[in-house]
């Protein structure tokens, strides 16, 4: 992973982007947003999507399968850096007719001028959601996360 060449406001900006880009479903400028080769990480329940066709895969059902149950998304702050910039959300579900609360953190990382990855943070329920079959795809984080090790 490449350090990240942005500015803070650069940084803020293009996760604003990211996050607006799911809400509306607009796929090929969401995937723009992102490094040829991304790290997701998902805690609960610590693991990895890698790479640049599993994040492709995964976001076409993120936004066909999981985007249409959020009734209401609230950012509820943002913290942002040269590097990476911290999100904090307050999600509302509809689950089988249901409202649900839920609670998300998202560390998201840049490299270069791009997204490189995200830290994703929430309770196993809605990381059960946001992952569905692609929980069956985690590659489990061994020793130090990728996004510790010193650029290449």
């Amino acid at each position: 992973m490449k350090p990240s060449t942005m500015t803070k406001g650069e940084m803020a900006a293009i996760t604003r982007l990211h996050a607006e880009l799911e809400q509306n479903g607009d796929y090929d400028p969401l995937i723009a947003t992102l490094v040829d080769e991304p790290i997701f990480e998902f805690h609960p329940p610590g693991g990895q999507l890698i790479g640049g066709d599993t994040l492709r895969r995964y976001y076409v059902r993120f936004l066909e399968e999981f985007m249409p149950l959020v009734e209401e998304t609230h950012l509820m702050g943002e913290w942002s850096n040269e590097s990476a910039c911290i999100h904090e959300y307050q999600l509302r579900l509809r689950i089988d007719g249901a409202l649900e609360n839920h609670q998300l953190i998202g560390s998201i990382y840049g490299s270069g001028d791009k997204i490189g990855g995200e830290r994703l943070y929430g309770s196993a329920p809605l990381m059960d959601h946001m992952l569905g079959p692609f929980a069956k795809e985690l590659v489990p984080i061994e020793g130090v996360t990728l996004w510790a090790l010193p650029p290449e």
